[in-house]
């Protein structure tokens, strides 16, 4: 938009010679900035007057200043000026043909000298109050928890904010979920988990992308668990659980696991519940006997292995298996 007319009014010595002459009194050169439009002057105390060498210029990012000029010579004598201009920031506003554009938000200083006179003006460039810079997903003030029980439900709340980190009224959202079967989201923000698993949700407004949230269904972060289901005419009840703690991977049987036991019921972490792969690329972690719920192993990663296996290890057969989830 076009900003009101500024009129700086140049006082400085004339070069040239033949000028027609108001008077012989010679002055020294001096520009001076006249109040008008959206600039303003101060003294070097930061006192507004009438006039001065410093101007104040606020504007807001797209918008323009037109900056008019007029020169009085050493004599009086108006001249055509040549000024020029110099900006600290160019990132921050341009000047072409003595016409400012603010560019970006910021703050920059603008320098303007004629005849051996010179003059400075500072810009403050801010953001388009009404045009979207980011967009902020969170969650209720209530929790700040992402894992969420199967059918459990959660609203979102999503914020516009211009370049400034001001908040932008009456925008509206647009609701993505990464993994629908998993998390659903409504176009109101709401989440309703649907299926174990994990999925991304985010916003958008005005095409302007926000922070994206992840959660998990029926886990615990750092947590995987599995039910275990027999193999091979065996049988095996129970769950497990498996999570990192100090540098070990930690598996817990439930208290009514249950297994064959044969020539040695051992418990392996495994990609493979086939028992020949089990015994020969799975980890073992010991020997099972009725009572005994815990095994460890240390530099295991929480997502290594597929399926923790109930093996009879003499004989590479699977007694039974529990595949982890998430």
């Amino acid at each position: 938009m076009k900003g009101k007319l500024i009129a700086l009014v140049l006082l400085g010595c004339a070069s040239c010679i033949g000028i027609d002459k108001k008077d012989a009194v010679p002055r020294d050169p001096m520009l001076t900035l006249l109040a008008g439009g959206k600039l303003t002057t101060t003294d070097k105390s930061g006192v507004p007057m009438e006039k001065g060498t410093m101007g104040i210029l606020a504007l807001q990012v797209g918008e323009k200043q037109t900056v008019s000029l007029e020169f009085f010579n050493q004599f009086g004598v108006r001249e055509t000026p040549t000024v020029v201009w110099t900006i600290e920031k160019p990132t921050v506003a341009s000047i072409t043909n003595n016409e400012i554009t603010a560019l970006t938000a910021g703050t920059t200083q603008i320098g303007l000298s004629s005849g051996g006179a010179a003059a400075s003006i500072s810009l403050t460039v801010v953001g388009d109050a009404n045009a979207i810079a980011s967009v902020v997903v969170t969650l209720p003030p209530s929790t700040s928890s992402t894992t969420l029980q199967l059918n459990q439900t959660i609203q979102l709340s999503a914020t516009a904010k211009n370049i400034n980190n001001q908040t932008i009224a009456g925008k509206t959202f647009e609701w993505f979920s990464e993994n629908s079967a998993i998390v659903a989201v409504s176009s109101t923000g709401l989440v309703t988990a649907k299926a174990d698993g994990t999925a991304e949700v985010h916003a958008k407004s005005e095409g302007v992308k926000s922070n994206i949230l992840k959660f998990n269904v029926g886990a615990v972060a750092g947590v995987r668990t599995g039910t275990f289901q027999s193999a091979g005419g065996y049988s095996t009840v129970g769950s497990v659980t498996v999570e990192e703690s100090g540098g070990r991977l930690i598996v817990k049987l439930s208290s009514n696991f249950q297994a064959s036991v044969a020539l040695g019921t051992f418990i392996y972490l495994a990609n493979s519940t086939s028992g020949g792969n089990v015994k020969s690329a799975g980890l073992d972690l010991g020997q099972w006997s009725p009572g005994k719920f815990e095994f460890s192993a240390p530099g295991v990663t929480l997502n290594q292995y597929k399926f923790v296996v109930v093996l009879c290890k003499p004989a590479g057969l699977t007694f039974g298996f529990a595949e982890l989830k998430p």
